[in-house]
């Protein structure tokens, strides 16, 4: 039975794609999209680039009247604390017969206080606060070397910025995309002026008499002088109204979770890929548009199962990366081309390709889908 009414917690990307998929598919009972910032859903991914380096001055993922034109009903600036099922409320006075989970993610904190001038970048307005720390001449050190830290890097370079980079892995983004690729970034970071430290970690802020970050200590003892710093370690699913662990909300390949009548989809969720026999957590923009439809047609009882490959891109010091597969775990790693245009391949014990990153080969991505999601046909079955 078709719910009469839907009630999506999150207006991020996989909330805001929810909502549309619903109207796209004909349901035509209310919809309302709750979300805890201020702003019309937008695009994260650019937080750390174009709009960080001032080329954008609007990231939102449709005009204004979208909404209201598709009939889709936006609650922002509005935080859901608990979730009532018995009476299928959520918060005060919304009612719901179908509820969607798509709180995101949150960035990761310091367990310690931080001074004035130490950022997170995960919403406009962190950037927004990121953004007027970057000028030529600043010092900003970055702890952390994943995607955030390096794109956010990358832009603070084209600023004019000096920048320091500190990670306790010995290259950056080593468990995401392995040391050989790592070393291949680490030395690009460097050759654009970054200063990076490898297996150094942060031991405390150091602050002025006004109670601003005026200099970081580090584990290995270093004192280095700076004017900002962006905390970027990671980020952790927003699971408190589901009780759920940090591995995310479980779900069925349709969003489904334990609960009737109740979806997840997006940062949230940790969803059952069949093509991997495993539970699922993917931050990544295609993966929470993908789930996010899936679980709009489930409500009007479509099924159909999302368990594309996982894809995510990184615009970082001139290279375009593209990921594709599944390579949390890998046996060897295959690199050809040269350090400005490259194809790193992760196989496993027996040769066959589980992912492949590309670096400045965008016209290779499709043929690079359709081999890997050949090579997954036979494990899966």
């Amino acid at each position: 039975m078709t719910p009469r009414s839907v009630v999506i917690i999150g207006a991020g990307l996989a909330g805001s794609r929810c909502a549309e998929t619903l109207r796209a598919e004909g349901f035509d009972g209310p919809v309302v999209l709750v979300g805890e910032e201020p702003t019309a859903p937008y695009e994260r991914p650019a937080l750390s680039k174009e709009f960080l380096a001032g080329e954008r001055d609007g990231v939102e993922l449709r005009p204004s009247e979208f909404w209201a034109e598709r009939d889709i009903e936006l609650v922002l600036g509005r935080r859901i604390e608990s979730v009532d099922l018995l009476h299928r409320t959520a918060g005060e006075g919304l009612e719901w017969d179908a509820l969607v989970i798509a709180t995101g993610a949150r960035a990761r904190r310091l367990p310690f206080e931080v001074p004035a001038g130490v950022h997170t970048l995960r919403t406009v307005a962190d950037a927004e606060a990121l953004r007027d720390e970057l000028r030529p001449g600043g010092r900003l050190v970055i702890v952390g070397a994943g995607f955030v830290g390096a794109e956010v890097a990358s832009t603070a370079r084209k600023l004019g910025a000096e920048v320091t980079v500190l990670d306790i892995a010995r290259v950056p983004l080593e468990r995401v995309l392995g040391s050989e690729v790592g070393g291949l970034l680490a030395d690009r970071y460097r050759a654009q002026g970054v200063d990076l430290r490898a297996e150094t970690g942060l031991a405390r802020f150091i602050a002025d008499a006004a109670g601003r970050v005026s200099a970081v200590e580090l584990t290995d003892g270093t004192t280095m002088p700076c004017s900002s710093a962006l905390v970027a370690v990671g980020a952790e699913p927003a699971v408190e109204l589901m009780e759920a662990d940090r591995g995310g909300i479980p779900t069925d390949a349709c969003g489904r979770t334990a609960l009737p009548g109740v979806y997840a989809c997006g940062d949230v969720a940790s969803a059952w890929r069949p093509s991997v026999g495993r539970w699922v957590r993917v931050e990544h923009w295609t993966s929470a548009a993908g789930q996010a439809a899936a679980v709009a047609r489930a409500i009007i009882g479509v099924e159909r199962p999302y368990d594309d490959l996982p894809y995510f891109w990184s615009d970082q010091f001139g290279l375009r990366l593209q990921h594709v597969g599944h390579a949390e775990q890998w046996a060897a790693v295959e690199i050809e081309g040269d350090p400005d245009s490259f194809t790193a391949r992760y196989l496993d014990g027996e040769g066959r390709p589980l992912a492949a990153l590309l670096a400045n080969r965008p016209r290779e991505v499709a043929a690079l889908r359709r081999e890997l999601a050949g090579a997954a046909l036979p494990q899966a079955a």
